[in-house]
């Protein structure tokens, strides 16, 4: 054992073992080339010495200010990242005598460790494959009290859940993050009328989702659908007319989404709809409510899901009233740096429909970058929606949505 190696194992020992599960590290992120120091650092070697560093360790860091990511390493080998609202679960485990590697739904990253020769009790952790540095300190402090510095970044380490963990959780259905999702929507349309295929619609919609937790596995949503139509041309007897600006009929729905063993997540509800159109001719006039019933797996590779709704008018309106069968086809495929291949969309059945007009079913593909901006996870998605079976009279033929998705911290 050289002499620097003697002082490495020397200034971890002054650390007292019977206290390790109170060890704290918190992280000062830096860029990969921003380092510039007269300090010394000697490599951290040895699995016993890097087991000591990691196992019992509470890592904390700052996203941004007001909100903490906290990442708990037990010494079973299993690890927790709390932020946002959300818990995201990892492995870790020393691998050869020079490197920690961690492993989560999504990745694995490996780190090695250098203690700084001038200041016992500061490390520097560096990725293996991107070469990215992170400084950190190890003192003694009392779990239950968070102490963090602000970092310049906050995504991925040891303290915080990267770009793509985030990804992979808001893709899950029943995520405890909330979310303030803005969706733009621009739609071509076809069908028998004359000059159909002319046709042009545009228009936003807001949808929040802020989960409130019942219990480590449960959630309740209750989220309202503010629809603004900016422009849209609807059919009348003297041809097509050109709406906007106007606001739609608003949606909702309220319901209980729960986790289970092996990925699996059901959930129930009502869903609903108020007549709150500015003009008749982009409403329906009428209160709808009904049931909804959502099934999807979480897996390693991404997620897939169903959810289906039905809707009776239950007030207003004239005529032999509204039923409508709805709901949403889910899938995404997650891939590296927060990127994932995805599609949602959304399909209907009219029963009151004539022959030919009931059905609108759309097939889907898009991409979603998660990425972390000013300590902040935000969600950007492109899809682009084809109407394999639409109504015959007018219908939607293609549709392309983007989506904007910051997440936000949760008021409860």
């Amino acid at each position: 054992m050289t002499e620097r190696q003697t002082r490495i194992r020397d200034d971890r020992k002054a650390l007292p073992m019977s206290r390790v599960g109170l060890v704290a590290l918190t992280l000062l992120i830096t860029s990969a080339g921003g380092w510039v120091s007269a300090e010394e650092w000697a490599p951290l070697e040895g699995a016993d010495a890097l087991r000591d560093l990691v196992a019992g360790a509470t890592a904390e860091i700052e996203m941004k200010p007001g909100h903490v990511a906290v990442g708990q390493y037990r010494a079973d080998g299993t690890a927790t990242i709390t932020a946002w609202g959300e818990t995201y679960e990892r492995t870790w485990e020393v691998v050869g005598d020079d490197r920690v590697c961690y492993s989560s739904l999504t990745e694995t990253n490996c780190y090695t460790f250098e203690t700084n020769v001038d200041a016992p009790g500061e490390y520097r952790a560096r990725h293996v494959e991107t070469g990215e540095t992170r400084i950190f300190s190890v003192a003694e402090a009392d779990p239950e009290v968070v102490t963090a510095d602000t970092a310049p970044g906050g995504e991925g380490g040891l303290g915080a859940p990267s770009a793509s963990e985030v990804a992979a959780a808001l893709s899950n259905p029943n995520t405890s993050m909330g979310t303030m999702n803005t969706l733009f929507d621009f739609v071509t349309y076809d069908g028998d009328l004359q000059d159909a295929g002319s046709q042009r619609a545009f228009r936003a919609t807001f949808q929040p989702s802020l989960p409130y937790p019942v219990s480590p596995s449960t959630n309740l949503f209750v989220r309202p659908l503010v629809p603004v139509i900016f422009s849209q041309d609807v059919p009348t007897a003297d041809g097509f007319e050109s709406k906007g600006v106007d606001l739609g009929d608003i949606g909702f729905d309220v319901f209980l989404a729960k986790s289970f063993a092996g990925g699996f997540v059901a959930g129930g509800g009502v869903v609903g709809t108020l007549p709150t159109a500015t003009d008749d001719a982009l409403g329906l006039d009428q209160w709808l409510l009904g049931p909804e019933v959502l099934v999807a797996k979480v897996s390693k590779w991404g997620v897939l899901g169903l959810l289906v709704t039905h809707q009776w008018d239950v007030a207003g309106g004239d005529g032999d009233g509204t039923s409508i069968t709805g709901g949403q086809y889910f899938y995404a495929i997650n891939l590296k740096n927060g990127w994932q291949i995805n599609g949602a969309p959304v399909y209907s059945y009219n029963h009151n429909a004539t022959s030919g007009n009931a059905w609108t079913v759309p097939i889907a593909v898009g991409a979603a970058k998660t990425a972390m901006i000013g300590g902040r996870p935000w969600k950007f998605n492109l899809q682009y929606w084809h109407y394999v079976v639409a109504p015959d009279t007018f219908g939607p033929n293609n549709q392309i949505r983007i989506g904007i998705s910051p997440v936000v911290a949760l008021p409860w």
